[in-house]
């Protein structure tokens, strides 16, 4: 239907230059002529003029489809563009998610493996165990039936001066006596020792099963969060498709008339500018209803009047989402937004504050990489992670203006493996808060 619609545009707009060239034509015709009447003449004038009017009618059919197919490819460029930045915010959850899947399959693992090591050390300590009760057994049946190891030792002394025929015999039996109880002492103390062993075994077996049912049940609560961020990224993926394709064949249709291109450029970009201003608008305007929902309380601390959104060009929904509590490598939970942008843009004080830590690029930690800390005038610290640079001047004791920029963007620390992204983190009262409801309505 679409394509019918620019076929049908494209030939109007060759019937009005066929038009133009057939009218520009009809005065050297006419000159040509021999000397008519008036009455001829202004018939001619007439059937001229309908025509003009004609395909005057028909150029304004054809600029009104051109700007409707305008208004639609600067629909299309704005959600492209939010699209795109979408993406790319989407495919750093994954690539986030999946380091933190990759750790929790490892984990579960090592887990299973300890639990298998475990079960063995507890299977061949059982056989131990049997062997050794095995042999006391025997020994108390040896005991019970000649009077050797096992009996009460009285009753055994007893034995043993009732069958002495001499003080050398009675001496022999003695030794041989301290044998026979030394041996049957040995076998209870083995005995004991490996019962004692079978229980510290069987609880180091179960502890390494729950820390391996704890494992793998983050590893698929984690892999439940990757493959839903990948059907999202995919999604995202095919959307970008569906509107490129449509873009083009848009342009394809709007190339054949190329007269009309910088007018149309400009349009676009006017109506681009409009839709932009209006999708700001909008945004801050739901940002704001969830923070007056309750996103503003005790999930994300108190609302900070005058703060600015802390990365250049930052928007919400588009360039970062609220991922608050989404899983983490080393089993942690997101504490932050991770606010994603090209490596280098600048990042921003959200408002007046104090330099309290930093970990400057020859000190950087394995988590955070390169960071800042400042706290504001309403105590909340404000922590900005994954740095590439510090701003000249950016040093613990230093004050902060709000709007200053206090580094770039980048990915140090643990992720070095993932995209550019600013990790924002507040805490408030001491406690980690939910940056999301204070700082998406300022990023718009």
């Amino acid at each position: 239907m679409r394509q019918a619609s620019s076929a049908r545009a494209r030939a109007s707009v060759r019937l009005v230059l066929v038009g133009l060239v057939t009218a520009g034509l009809l005065v050297p015709a006419v000159a040509l002529a021999q000397t008519r009447s008036s009455d001829e003449v202004e018939r001619e004038l007439s059937e001229t003029q309908r025509e003009g009017e004609q395909l005057g009618s028909r150029l304004d059919d054809v600029r009104d489809r051109l700007a409707a197919e305008v208004e639609e490819l600067a629909q299309i460029g704005v959600r492209l563009e939010e699209a795109r930045a979408q993406l790319i915010a989407a495919e750093g959850q994954v690539d986030l998610a999946e380091a933190a899947l990759v750790e929790a399959e490892e984990r579960r693992e090592e887990a299973r493996e300890e639990h298998e090591a475990a079960v063995v050390l507890l299977d061949r300590t059982e056989v131990q165990l049997a062997q050794a009760e095995r042999r006391l057994a025997a020994q108390l049946v040896e005991s019970f039936k000649y009077g050797s190891a096992g009996a009460q030792r009285g009753a055994m002394m007893i034995e043993v001066l009732r069958r002495a025929e001499d003080p050398n015999s009675f001496a022999v039996a003695m030794k041989q006596l301290r044998t026979v109880i030394d041996e049957q002492d040995a076998t209870v103390t083995e005995v004991f020792e490996l019962r004692e062993e079978r229980s510290e075994l069987a609880d180091d077996a179960a502890r390494a099963r729950g820390r391996a049912n704890q494992a793998a049940a983050d590893a698929e609560e984690t892999l439940r969060v990757v493959e839903a961020l990948r059907e999202e990224a995919e999604e995202l993926a095919a959307s970008i498709a569906a509107d490129e394709a449509r873009q083009r064949e848009l342009i394809a249709g709007l190339e054949q008339t190329e007269s009309q291109l910088a007018g149309t450029l400009r349009q676009v970009s006017a109506r681009e500018s409009e839709l932009r201003s209006e999708l700001r608008d909008a945004r801050a305007a739901e940002a704001a209803a969830r923070a007056a929902s309750g996103g503003g309380g005790a999930d994300g601390g108190p609302p900070l009047e005058g703060m600015v959104c802390p990365v250049q060009g930052a928007v919400a929904g588009r360039d970062f989402i609220n991922d608050w509590g989404f899983p983490r490598s080393g089993g942690r939970r997101h504490l932050g937004n991770d606010i994603f942008a090209s490596r280098g843009t600048p990042v921003i004080a959200v408002h007046d504050g104090t330099v309290i830590r930093w970990n400057p690029p020859s000190a950087p930690t394995a988590l955070g990489g390169i960071t800042v800390t400042y706290v504001t005038s309403d105590g909340s610290e404000w922590y900005n992670a994954h740095l590439d640079t510090i701003a000249s001047g950016v040093v613990p004791g230093a004050t902060v203006s709000r709007g200053q920029v206090i580094g770039t963007v980048g990915n140090t620390g643990n992720a070095r493996t993932t995209p550019p992204h600013l990790h924002l983190g507040r805490r408030y009262g001491g406690s980690p808060v939910n940056p999301w409801p204070t700082v998406a309505p300022v990023c718009r």
